[in-house]
């Protein structure tokens, strides 16, 4: 047997990973590219047909064609890793119908013409038999922005329950029920192995190929869907991440009981708040290491409470969604949570660290700060926003640093500026510890971090009201805000009003606001020009606010163009503000009221209803004509393909629809 080298071809280039990977150049060398039959242990001489340039697949019937594979539209024949990572962001899973992945890309290659970026063995073995970068013959019309794996499975157990018997096909495996397009099927499951591998293959990619989440179809809100898209010839447009045969084809049941939820978890990590609701945790807190959202409702309702608080009753400042500056009412777009000086600071949910920085401290204390992109499915939508953590301390200097600041990404950054980074982070991983902030000389300055959260999009949901303050610039002038916190109605807000106001619990009435306004982290609009309007700073000089600005405000700003193109962000820094608590509430309970509706009502295998495995539906093996996995667009090449452009292909233009 092989020993994995772990080497992932992307784009030409090589990446080692932490899988039992073998590439084509490896082992038995099976090349998906190779326009000639290959000898198997399964078929020491297929009885392929020689022509000019290679040999036909053997069929029946025969193939006219000796090429297994396309070129991706717009990448061409020997793309870039960069490009690829660009492109690539959906997975498709199958399995094969083999008894091994020697058989299977027997079957594949040498007898059906068709092809598969990765085969997965009985025993965990991963092959690559094709760059990612390539277009492989496994998933027809969802070929042009997927990768594909094959993991080795019989599949229906139902005719064959003893075909793994005697290990004479491969391990023992148990029996798995699972119901698809209302068809109650007997499979056999996967060996502990191949999930153990695929996983491990799954992270990998996280971290190489940026646009391809850990996301899987869903009938409601984390509820996984045993069916078909029913709109899945424009989904292949949209989607990004992870899917089955079946969900892309009505004809098709592989990858049958495979747990798509289990999967993706793994590789997502758990939702948590940012930091502990309690400012010292429980010693079961500290025992999980990391503050992991409740399942229960009502306890989901108690955390949140404490963290309210930390921040509307520990708190001097920091309130959404607005602050005092002088007594004028500046937008303020998250929370100051309090917390122990060092406490960790943990992402609430699975992302890529887009921006950071570190080593930069100004006159009310640390600039430094995580910035987090999220883009999760909430049953049949996509939801996409941002959350920042500002006020941390200098991670990389820490004792025990988050591990993203091991990373080569990071490790060329200069300390003190914004760093632009690519990183993938789970649900509840360390992304930084708590410094102290606020000015000292007005005794305000505690252990305490900045959380937001923030979207280009409106996330529309009938529980928020959206509250447009774009025309007051940097400053709140929402009558629905400020008539409940100006006590005195005198137009000013003072920052003992403030105080007041959420001290008496008054915070609950702007939970539920989404707040639409130019960030504050932006440099434009100028400050210093902002500053000049209010009248409580009318008998300031001009200098005097320029200094204050550049003492007090500048060193925090982060939101330039650069970043901005980088991040995704819209460069005017116009977004919707979500008070940070209510957001992290709001989501998880989606999830809890979707589980609890699906155990009355939802998806259910009854194994009394168990049948063959209809006609009208077939794995991978049964589909002898391969019409599930090559389209007629992949054989006789598009000329639309051939005009499309790389960011075309990246903004999702659907090639037999783009304009020539």
């Amino acid at each position: 047997m092989v020993k994995p080298s772990g080497n992932l071809i992307i784009g030409g280039e090589v990446f080692n990973i932490n899988a039992p990977l073998v590439n084509w150049h490896e082992g038995p060398k099976w090349d998906a590219t190779s326009e000639y039959c290959i000898p198997t242990n399964t078929e020491r001489a297929p009885p392929c047909m020689t022509t000019g340039g290679g040999q036909y697949p053997y069929g029946p019937p025969p193939l006219p064609y000796t090429r297994r594979y396309a070129w991706r539209p717009g990448l061409g024949p020997n793309p870039k890793a960069s490009a690829v990572k660009a492109v690539v962001k959906q997975f498709v899973v199958h399995h094969d119908g083999c008894a091994s992945a020697d058989m299977c890309f027997n079957v594949l290659h040498n007898e059906r013409g068709l092809s598969v970026h990765f085969l997965i063995d009985n025993e965990g073995t991963i092959y690559q038999t094709i760059d990612l970068g390539l277009m492989a013959y496994h998933a027809s019309d969802w070929n042009t922005y997927s990768i594909g794996v094959e993991l080795c499975n019989f599949g229906e157990a139902f005719r064959r329950p003893d075909y793994y018997e005697g290990g004479r096909n491969g391990p023992r495996r148990d029996f798995a029920y699972c119901k698809i397009n209302g068809n109650t099927l007997k499979a056999f499951d996967y060996t502990a192995p191949q999930i153990e591998s695929f996983t491990r293959l799954g992270r990998e990619l996280l971290r190489l190929l940026p646009n391809l989440p850990a996301e899987y179809p869903q009938s409601s809100p984390g509820e996984p869907s045993w069916e078909t898209m029913k709109d899945a010839a424009i989904r292949r447009e949209t989607y990004a991440g992870y899917v089955g045969h079946y969900h892309i084809n009505t004809q098709k049941w592989d990858p049958g009981p495979f747990d798509f939820r289990k999967f993706c978890t793994q590789l997502r990590g758990s939702l948590c708040f940012p930091v502990y609701p309690r400012m010292e945790p429980k010693p079961d807190d500290r025992d999980r290491q990391r503050p992991v959202l409740p399942n229960d409702s009502g306890d989901l309702r108690q955390a949140a409470k404490l963290l309210y608080a930390l921040n509307e009753e520990k708190a001097d400042g920091g309130f959404f969604p607005i602050g005092p500056w002088g007594e004028s009412a500046l937008w303020h777009g998250g929370i100051h949570l309090v917390g122990k000086r060092d406490a960790g600071v943990f992402a609430p949910y699975p992302g890529r660290l887009v921006a950071a920085r570190m080593g930069r401290d100004s006159a009310i204390g640390s600039t430094n700060f995580v910035l987090l992109r999220h883009e999760m499915t909430l049953g049949t939508r996509k939801v996409q926003f941002y959350s920042l953590y500002m006020h941390l301390a200098n991670e990389p200097k820490h004792d025990k640093p988050a591990e993203w600041t091991t990373k080569d990404g990071w490790k060329k950054s200069q300390p003190g500026q914004v760093a632009l980074l690519d990183e993938p982070i789970e649900a509840g991983a360390l992304i930084g510890h708590i410094a102290t902030v606020g000015p000292a000389d007005a005794n305000l300055a505690r252990p305490q971090v900045h959380v937001e959260f923030f979207s280009e999009q409106f996330i529309d949901d009938p529980q928020w009201q959206l509250i447009d303050g774009t025309a007051g610039g940097r400053f709140c002038e929402a009558p629905e805000i400020l008539g409940s916190i100006d006590a005195n109605h005198d137009g000013k807000v003072a920052r003992e009003e403030l105080t007041q106001f959420f001290a008496s619990y008054g915070g609950e009435t702007v939970h539920r606001m989404v707040t639409l306004h130019v960030s504050e982290w932006t440099f434009e609009p100028n400050w210093g020009d902002a500053l000049r309007v209010p009248k409580d700073f009318k008998t300031m000089k001009p200098a005097e606010i320029d200094a204050m600005v550049a003492e007090q405000i500048t060193p925090g700003l982060w939101w330039d163009a650069r970043v901005a193109k980088h991040c995704r962000l819209p460069a005017d820094g116009v977004v919707h503000h979500y008070h940070p608590v209510t957001f992290i509430a709001w989501f998880k309970n989606q999830l809890i009221e979707s589980a609890a509706q699906a155990a009355k009502t939802g998806h259910k295998v009854d194994e009394r209803e168990v049948r063959e495995v209809p006609k009208s539906i077939t794995d991978d093996f049964g589909d002898k004509a391969g019409t599930s996995m090559r389209s007629a667009a992949d054989v006789a090449e598009d000329p639309c393909n051939k005009n499309l452009t790389l960011e075309q292909m990246v903004q999702g233009f659907a090639a037999p629809e783009c304009n020539q």
